[in-house]
This record gives C-alpha cells, structure tokens and sequence, in this order.
C-alpha cells in the first residue's frame, strides 16, 4: 500500500495526513512547545471537523513525548472518536483497529 494511503488512513476516527510520518522522523523526546512550534498548522481530520496541531496540543494534558505513539494518544485523547461517534480510549487493547504503524523513524 502506498505511504500516503496509509497516511490517509483513519485512526480511531482521526485523519492524521502527512502529520503522522512528520511525528515519526521527528527526534524524540520533545515538547508540546516545541510540537506546536515545527507543526503546528498542520491539520487533523475527524468526525466533527478540522482542527489544527495547535489547538489540539493545546488542549491535552501532557507536557513532553517520548516517542510518536505518546503524540498519537495525546491526540486521539482530545479529538478521537471510534466510528459511533463514541470518545475514543486510546490505552484500550481494541483487537481489529487499524493504527499502523507509529514507531520512530530515526533513532
């Protein structure tokens, strides 16, 4: 599958884009300061809409991240919704969905 279907995927309701492979090449570990600052304006697809980076990282409540995966669960944490419509438990072992893989790219 090309990369960027991939990217186009939905995680737990939220199109992540060309935000996702941006998270994993990024060094870690890194602030939400220092997230918003580099990608800040890139824009996340979901349910009720669009929102960019900012406003999302503005809205969680972690202040640093050790890999991708922590920036995906922030973000799911705020805007994710399964396809109910349902708020999303990003820490839920849910067998069968589709989140690709979110492993860093460099070391």
């Amino acid at each position: 599958m090309p990369d960027d279907e991939v990217a186009s995927r939905a995680v737990y309701g939220v199109v992540f884009g060309p935000l996702k492979p941006a998270l994993r090449e990024h060094a870690y570990p890194v602030t939400k300061e220092e997230l918003i600052e580099q990608y800040g304006g890139f824009e996340l697809e979901h349910a009720d809409g669009t929102d960019r980076l900012e406003e999302v990282l503005r809205r969680a409540d972690v202040a640093s991240f050790r890999d991708p995966r922590q920036v995906r669960d922030a973000i799911l944490g705020v805007v994710g919704v399964d396809g109910s419509g349902a708020p999303v438990d990003p820490d839920a072992n849910d067998v069968g969905v589709e989140t690709g893989d979110w492993s860093p790219l460099s070391p």
